[in-house]
């Protein structure tokens, strides 16, 4: 990190732009050395293949040879023909050896009956025995060897594998040369390159023309620190319109510079006013000796107070008389000094202060935290708590509707049962009606009863008074008399139950009637409260449509308050940050030596009472501003 903060912002953009190339370069290797790993394998796979198809060609010749169909001598012979005329991609073939090395087909056909079991290739390294081994065994090898393209060339890397053929004592094997692979694997590099390498450039021009662009700000604000530094007050101050931080330090250049010029107005006032001494002087040649000497003292106590003003000695004053012509000069300078004091010391103060009032806001900022997770908390319980409320609320809505139904149906049943004790009363009333009018008839019977008891009665008499001739009929009628005070005296006692049936009977329909009535009573007590519970009803759900909204309202106010719990928590980071910058002014601010009383009492001379000057109200950006031309490190990590 500290040999970070040595480089400058340009080298640091480089490091990082060649940390940033190194990681692509490497990735990329590494992707290449995959696709070569991958390409030899593929290429290891084709060998498998192609050797395999060999053995094919050679295993279909010595079925023919085992059939019959050739002889062995003859069937070895095609084998080989049509084994050495095999080429593929290019000028890559297939060679056979038997087991003990001796070339069989190869298209350097100086080679086939030789043996070339124990022949070292161009570095001396004897590759046939351990494929020639592995074909045998059943094994998968490929050897790297030496060996030349065309015969009495140089030799080239090469990778074969070799299959056998147990029936006839057959070595079959191919390889391909290695530069082939490397070939096909440039050949994809290229055609990758032709698509990354403008992307690439294109890269390269952003990073180098935003790396410029930023070093030339950088630098051009550089220059006017420079020139400030010279003395060259006039320098415009570039960028001071950008809102960024680079603007931020050009509005501290700024003011920088109009403090500067004020300061080198100073300068240039005591320099003028000691040239015009020096004019006099030459005029006045009898006190020449007498001003140059007055000149010199001026100047050097005047020079001494500027070297102690550069060097942030805001407590030194020019102590030292002055002639009267510029005696001013000095008591100006002074002045300014002291307003200078006073104004470094008020910012000390105000610094201080805000420093005090970002303590003060970041304790009152934790306190609003602790209560804002208290309210939260209360929220959290009040909301479970409604939430419970609106279920029991929700309940009891839903038994109101129950009960309602349960009224309804007894409504419904009690204005049923008026109805049938309404019909039972007419149907009493036609009782009643029916047994006066069976008493009627009973009357009826009661008087022709009578009428008949008189009648036998009178035939008794004439059948008395006939003698014999009536006595039958005296029997007779004596007969009809007595069934004719029976049927009276039945008629009697059924008038006597239908009276008291009667009685009976409005008796019930007086009973029905009052049962009617209270029935009525009934259905309109029901009616009521039927009314009431249908309020009821609706109150509940209305009340849990309220606590409802209510309870929504309440997870609105914990959104609320998690919300101002994230503000406290960002309130609290300002504070913290006030308090720093706040820390930093101090500490800029204490590069000045400056005293809080006054030297004035110590002049030779009176000097003109300083009126004391407010502390201007610091600007939001004053910190800030100091903060960015303190010089410190860390702010320059940012680049």
């Amino acid at each position: 990190m500290q040999i970070l903060r040595r480089l400058s912002i340009t080298w640091q953009f480089t490091l990082l732009f060649l940390f940033a190339l190194g990681l692509m370069a490497t990735g990329t290797i590494a992707s290449v050395t995959q696709s070569y790993k991958l390409e030899i394998h593929a290429k290891q796979g084709q060998i498998l293949a192609i050797d395999n198809t060999a053995r094919s060609i050679a295993d279909h010749y010595v079925e023919e040879a085992q059939n019959g169909t050739l002889t062995t001598q003859a069937a070895q012979k095609a084998a080989l023909t049509a084994i050495s005329a095999i080429r593929y991609q290019g000028k890559n073939y297939i060679f056979v050896y038997n087991k003990d090395g001796v070339v069989l087909a190869h298209p350097n056909k100086a080679m086939i009956g030789t043996n070339q079991l124990n022949v070292p290739d161009a570095k001396g390294k004897i590759f046939l025995p351990a494929m020639l081994d592995a074909a045998e065994a059943g094994k998968t090898f490929f050897q790297h060897y030496e060996f030349p393209r065309v015969p009495g060339g140089p030799p080239q890397p090469k990778m074969s594998s070799m299959v056998a053929v147990p029936q006839w004592g057959w070595i079959i094997g191919t390889g391909v040369y290695v530069d082939d692979v490397y070939a096909d694997m440039n050949h994809e590099i290229l055609t990758l390159a032709l698509f990354f390498v403008p992307l690439l450039a294109l890269y390269l021009l952003a990073v180098f023309a935003s790396r410029r662009h930023i070093s030339s700000m950088l630098q051009g604000l550089s220059k006017a620190m420079r020139h400030l530094a010279d003395g060259r007050l006039d320098t415009k101050i570039p960028y001071s319109d950008r809102t960024d931080e680079i603007g931020t330090m050009a509005e501290t250049l700024t003011r920088f510079r109009e403090n500067a010029a004020q300061k080198a107005q100073l300068e240039t006032e005591a320099v003028a006013s000691r040239r015009a001494q020096e004019a006099e002087a030459q005029q006045r040649m009898a006190d020449a000796k007498r001003l140059a000497e007055e000149q010199g003292e001026m100047v050097a106590a005047l020079a001494t107070g500027l070297n102690r003003l550069a060097n942030g000695d805001l407590a030194s004053r020019l102590d030292q008389s002055f002639p009267t012509a510029y005696e001013k000069l000095r008591v100006d300078f002074n002045d300014a000094l002291e307003k200078l004091q006073e104004t470094m010391y008020a910012i000390g103060q105000n610094a201080s202060g805000v420093r005090g009032g970002a303590s003060e806001m970041m304790q009152a900022a934790d306190d609003l935290a602790k209560r804002t997770e208290r309210q939260a908390a209360a929220l959290e319980e009040t909301s479970a708590a409604l939430a419970s409320v609106t279920d029991t609320v929700k309940q009891t809505a839903s038994n109101a509707g129950n009960v309602l139904k349960v009224v309804n149906e007894t409504h419904g049943a009690a204005a049923h049962s008026g109805t049938v004790m309404r019909e039972a009363v007419s149907a009493m009333s036609e009782i009643e009606t029916s047994s006066q009018q069976i008493g009627n008839i009973i009357g009826v019977i009661d008087e022709i009863a009578f009428q008949t008891n008189l009648l036998a009665l009178n035939a008794g008499v004439e059948a008395a008074r006939a003698g014999d001739a009536g006595r039958g009929f005296a029997v007779v009628a004596t007969e009809v008399r007595a069934l004719a005070q029976r049927s009276a005296e039945a008629a009697k006692e059924i008038k006597s139950l239908i009276s008291t049936s009667g009685a009976q009977v409005q008796a019930g329909v007086r009973l029905v009637g009052e049962t009617g009535e209270a029935l009525e009573r009934i259905v309109e007590q029901v009616g009521n409260l039927n009314k009431m519970v249908k309020e009821i009803s609706e109150s509940a759900t209305v009340q849990a449509n309220g606590l409802a909204e209510v309870n929504t309202a309440m997870g609105q106010m914990d959104q609320m308050t998690q919300q101002n719990a994230a503000m406290v928590e960002e309130a609290t980071a300002a504070s913290h940050a006030l308090s720093s910058e706040a820390e930093t002014l101090e500490g800029l601010i204490s590069r000045f030596r400056i005293e809080t009383q006054s030297r004035a009492a110590a002049a030779p001379k009176p000097r003109r009472a300083v009126e004391t000057v407010a502390a201007p109200a610091p600007s939001p950006n004053f910190a800030g501003s100091f903060k960015k031309i303190s010089g410190r490190d860390d702010d320059w990590d940012e680049f």
